[in-house]
Protein backbone atom coordinates (compact mmCIF):
# COMPACT_ATOMS: atom_id res chain seq x y z
CA UNK A 1 0.00 0.00 0.00
CA UNK A 2 1.16 3.54 -1.02
CA UNK A 3 0.69 6.24 1.25
CA UNK A 4 0.98 10.22 -0.29
CA UNK A 5 1.64 12.55 1.23
CA UNK A 6 -1.13 15.93 -0.42
CA UNK A 7 0.32 19.64 0.16
CA UNK A 8 -3.35 20.68 0.79
CA UNK A 9 -3.73 24.05 2.46
CA UNK A 10 -6.71 26.10 2.87
CA UNK A 11 -6.06 30.21 2.97
CA UNK A 12 -10.07 31.02 3.09
CA UNK A 13 -12.31 29.02 4.59
CA UNK A 14 -16.39 30.12 4.57
CA UNK A 15 -18.04 29.10 7.25
CA UNK A 16 -22.22 29.56 6.85
CA UNK A 17 -24.74 29.63 9.70
CA UNK A 18 -28.42 30.06 10.15
CA UNK A 19 -28.15 30.26 13.74
CA UNK A 20 -28.98 26.84 15.01
CA UNK A 21 -27.08 24.35 17.01
CA UNK A 22 -26.22 22.32 14.20
CA UNK A 23 -24.80 25.56 12.41
CA UNK A 24 -22.78 26.20 15.84
CA UNK A 25 -21.44 22.45 15.63
CA UNK A 26 -19.93 23.13 12.22
CA UNK A 27 -18.24 26.20 13.64
CA UNK A 28 -16.48 24.56 15.80
CA UNK A 29 -14.65 22.36 12.95
CA UNK A 30 -14.42 26.16 11.06
CA UNK A 31 -12.76 27.94 13.46
CA UNK A 32 -10.42 24.93 14.64
CA UNK A 33 -9.39 24.51 10.92
CA UNK A 34 -8.31 28.20 10.55
CA UNK A 35 -6.65 28.51 12.75
CA UNK A 36 -4.78 25.15 12.38
CA UNK A 37 -4.05 26.64 8.38
CA UNK A 38 -4.10 30.45 9.60
CA UNK A 39 -6.85 30.79 7.10
CA UNK A 40 -9.24 33.70 7.22
CA UNK A 41 -12.75 32.54 8.15
CA UNK A 42 -15.95 33.62 6.61
CA UNK A 43 -18.63 34.09 8.66
CA UNK A 44 -21.82 34.34 6.18
CA UNK A 45 -25.61 34.34 7.21
CA UNK A 46 -28.18 34.45 4.24
CA UNK A 47 -31.12 36.10 4.87
CA UNK A 48 -33.72 33.67 3.55
CA UNK A 49 -36.02 36.58 1.90
CA UNK A 50 -38.64 33.76 0.54
CA UNK A 51 -42.36 35.13 1.76
CA UNK A 52 -42.48 32.08 4.54
CA UNK A 53 -39.15 33.08 6.39
CA UNK A 54 -39.25 36.61 6.72
CA UNK A 55 -40.88 36.99 10.24
CA UNK A 56 -37.97 35.43 11.41
CA UNK A 57 -36.34 38.44 12.19
CA UNK A 58 -38.70 41.41 12.23
CA UNK A 59 -42.39 40.28 12.30
CA UNK A 60 -43.59 43.67 12.47
CA UNK A 61 -42.22 45.68 9.75
CA UNK A 62 -43.50 46.31 6.15
CA UNK A 63 -42.41 44.04 3.53
CA UNK A 64 -40.84 46.91 1.43
CA UNK A 65 -38.43 47.53 4.54
CA UNK A 66 -37.89 44.37 5.71
CA UNK A 67 -35.13 42.84 3.72
CA UNK A 68 -32.88 45.58 4.50
CA UNK A 69 -34.08 45.30 8.03
CA UNK A 70 -33.48 42.04 8.60
CA UNK A 71 -30.09 42.00 7.29
CA UNK A 72 -29.26 44.52 9.70
CA UNK A 73 -31.08 42.55 12.43
CA UNK A 74 -29.16 39.88 11.61
CA UNK A 75 -25.69 41.05 10.97
CA UNK A 76 -26.43 42.07 15.00
CA UNK A 77 -27.31 38.45 15.71
CA UNK A 78 -24.17 37.40 13.61
CA UNK A 79 -21.62 39.96 16.47
CA UNK A 80 -23.30 38.87 19.18
CA UNK A 81 -23.53 34.92 19.06
CA UNK A 82 -19.85 34.74 17.77
CA UNK A 83 -17.98 37.93 18.84
CA UNK A 84 -16.85 36.19 22.43
CA UNK A 85 -15.22 32.83 20.38
CA UNK A 86 -12.80 34.93 17.81
CA UNK A 87 -11.60 37.51 20.61
CA UNK A 88 -8.50 35.55 19.65
CA UNK A 89 -8.53 34.95 15.82
CA UNK A 90 -8.23 38.65 14.01
CA UNK A 91 -8.23 37.02 10.81
CA UNK A 92 -12.09 36.89 10.19
CA UNK A 93 -14.63 38.70 8.38
CA UNK A 94 -18.19 38.75 8.60
CA UNK A 95 -21.09 38.78 5.41
CA UNK A 96 -24.27 39.00 5.35
CA UNK A 97 -26.80 38.63 2.73
CA UNK A 98 -30.31 38.22 1.21
CA UNK A 99 -31.16 36.07 -0.78
CA UNK A 100 -31.66 32.56 -1.45
CA UNK A 101 -29.28 30.98 0.89
CA UNK A 102 -27.71 28.39 -1.63
CA UNK A 103 -26.92 30.77 -4.55
CA UNK A 104 -25.48 33.39 -2.01
CA UNK A 105 -23.15 30.99 -0.77
CA UNK A 106 -21.77 29.88 -3.93
CA UNK A 107 -21.51 33.16 -4.83
CA UNK A 108 -19.52 34.28 -1.78
CA UNK A 109 -17.39 31.35 -2.12
CA UNK A 110 -16.68 31.84 -6.17
CA UNK A 111 -15.97 35.58 -5.15
CA UNK A 112 -14.12 35.14 -2.25
CA UNK A 113 -11.80 31.73 -4.21
CA UNK A 114 -12.50 29.94 -0.81
CA UNK A 115 -11.21 26.60 -0.14
CA UNK A 116 -12.90 25.19 1.77
CA UNK A 117 -16.95 25.58 3.09
CA UNK A 118 -18.20 24.29 6.31
CA UNK A 119 -21.79 23.96 6.78
CA UNK A 120 -24.25 22.18 9.15
CA UNK A 121 -26.60 19.53 7.52
CA UNK A 122 -30.44 19.09 9.39
CA UNK A 123 -30.49 15.59 7.40
CA UNK A 124 -34.01 16.63 5.99
CA UNK A 125 -35.57 13.07 4.06
CA UNK A 126 -39.00 12.28 2.72
CA UNK A 127 -41.13 15.28 1.76
CA UNK A 128 -39.73 17.54 3.34
CA UNK A 129 -36.60 17.66 1.44
CA UNK A 130 -38.05 17.00 -1.75
CA UNK A 131 -40.53 20.28 -1.17
CA UNK A 132 -37.99 22.42 0.34
CA UNK A 133 -34.55 20.73 -1.09
CA UNK A 134 -31.41 20.82 0.87
CA UNK A 135 -29.04 24.05 0.99
CA UNK A 136 -26.52 22.19 1.78
CA UNK A 137 -26.51 19.73 -1.37
CA UNK A 138 -27.60 22.61 -3.71
CA UNK A 139 -24.21 23.99 -2.14
CA UNK A 140 -22.11 21.35 -2.95
CA UNK A 141 -23.73 20.60 -6.28
CA UNK A 142 -22.98 24.74 -7.26
CA UNK A 143 -19.21 24.69 -5.48
CA UNK A 144 -15.86 23.47 -7.14
CA UNK A 145 -14.10 23.97 -3.72
CA UNK A 146 -15.01 20.68 -1.17
CA UNK A 147 -17.85 21.21 1.64
CA UNK A 148 -17.32 20.16 5.22
CA UNK A 149 -20.77 19.02 6.22
CA UNK A 150 -21.57 18.44 9.85
CA UNK A 151 -24.47 16.43 10.77
CA UNK A 152 -26.22 17.13 13.86
CA UNK A 153 -25.06 15.78 16.94
CA UNK A 154 -27.60 13.06 18.07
Amino acid sequence: MTTRKTNRSFKKILYTTDFSDPSFEAFCYALSIAKEYDAKLFIVHVVDTAAHAAGFYLPHLSFEKLGDEMVVVAGEMLEKKYARYLKDYDNHESIVRAGAPHDEIIKIADDEAVDLVVMGSFGRTGLDRFVFGSVTERVIRGLKCPVLAIPPKK
